[in-house]
């Protein structure tokens, strides 16, 4: 019994007989994703989420109160949640590379300064300009956070060589 062809999503449907399998057209052709990058833009997309979500729940608040609630969240919530990451992940052999602790708190400073910043500049011109912020947000993260990652990377002090 042969085996029906599937159409190519960006190709026209072929039409006509079922073509032969052949070495240049096997599945294994496709490049495969790399390992992780598929979690670390989940993460991202998750993190975003959460931060454009707090920043839009506050909507109207002043801009002290949205950076004082957005730095706990990046800077108490967020390492416990690495602590008790870390701690399931003791059994298995320590990584070559790990999150710098200042690299990233630079970032997430920077990211800070800039919500603060765009919703301050878009005060008169908007009538709600957080919900603006919080959507930029979760932009600038889920975007640019899986390309920037390896840029916050360090090698482990405790990894086998």
């Amino acid at each position: 019994m042969p085996t029906p062809t599937r159409r190519s999503p960006h190709g026209p449907a072929r039409t006509g007989a079922a073509t032969p399998p052949s070495g240049t057209t096997a599945a294994s052709d496709d490049p495969a994703p790399s390992p992780g990058k598929g979690t670390i833009a989940g993460l991202y997309l998750v993190a975003g989420l959460v931060m454009g979500g707090v920043w839009a729940w506050n909507q109207g608040s002043p801009l002290w109160e949205h950076a004082v609630k957005l730095l706990v969240l990046l800077f108490v919530a967020a390492p416990l949640l690495h602590r008790a990451r870390s701690r399931r992940a003791a059994r298995r052999p320590a990584r070559r590379l790990q999150l710098s602790f200042v690299r990233l708190a630079a970032a997430k400073i920077a990211l800070v300064a800039l919500a603060i910043g765009a919703s301050w500049l878009l005060e008169d011109s908007m009538r709600h300009p957080d919900l603006a912020v919080a959507a930029g947000l979760t932009s600038v993260i889920t975007v640019l956070g899986p390309l920037l990652h390896r840029y916050l990377l360090v090698r482990s002090p405790t990894a086998v060589p």
